[in-house]
C-alpha cells in the first residue's frame, strides 16, 4: 500500500510538474503575446509619427517648388519682354547710325545744310531713344530681381 501511495504521489507529483509547466508555459506565451502586441501598436505609431512628417515636407517642398516656379514664370515673362524691348532699341540705335554717317558723308561733302539736317535728325530721336533704353533697363531689373529671389 505505501507502494501504492508513492505512485499516487509521484504520478500526482508528475502531473502537477506537467500542469505546472504548461501554465508558466501559457504564461510566458500570454507575456510574449502581450509585449508583441504593445511593440505593434509602438511600431505602428511610430510609422504614423513618420508618415505625418513625410507628408509636412512634402507639403512643404510643394510650396517651395510652387513659390520657385512662380519666379521662373516670372523671370520667363521678364525675358521675353525683354527681347521684344530690345527691338526698338536696335531700331532707334540703326537710324542713329544712319544719321551719323549722313552727318559725316555730308561733311566730307561740303554740304553744311545737310550736314546740319542729318545732326538735327539725330538729335531729335535722342528722347526716344533714352525712354527705350530706361524701359528697357527696367526690365532687366525684373529679370535680375527674381533671378536673386531663386538664389
Amino acid at each position: 500500500m505505501v507502494e501504492r501511495h508513492a505512485r499516487r504521489t509521484r504520478r500526482r507529483r508528475l502531473a502537477f510538474g506537467a500542469a505546472l509547466f504548461v501554465a508558466l508555459a501559457g504564461a510566458a506565451f500570454l507575456v510574449l503575446s502581450v509585449q508583441e502586441h504593445h511593440d505593434a501598436r509602438d511600431d505602428l505609431a511610430r510609422a504614423r509619427r513618420e508618415l505625418a512628417t513625410a507628408r509636412a515636407t512634402t507639403s512643404r517642398e510643394a510650396l517651395t517648388l510652387a513659390d520657385e516656379k512662380d519666379v521662373v514664370d516670372s523671370v520667363h515673362e521678364g525675358l521675353a519682354s525683354i527681347a521684344t524691348g530690345a527691338t526698338p532699341v536696335a531700331d532707334l540705335d540703326q537710324r542713329d547710325l544712319d544719321a551719323v554717317r549722313a552727318a559725316v558723308q555730308a561733311g566730307l561733302a561740303g554740304d553744311a545744310a545737310a550736314y546740319n539736317a542729318a545732326v538735327d535728325q539725330r538729335e531729335a530721336s535722342d528722347h526716344e531713344h533714352d525712354a527705350a533704353v530706361e524701359q528697357l533697363r527696367q526690365q532687366a531689373n525684373v529679370v535680375l530681381t527674381a533671378l536673386a529671389a531663386l538664389s
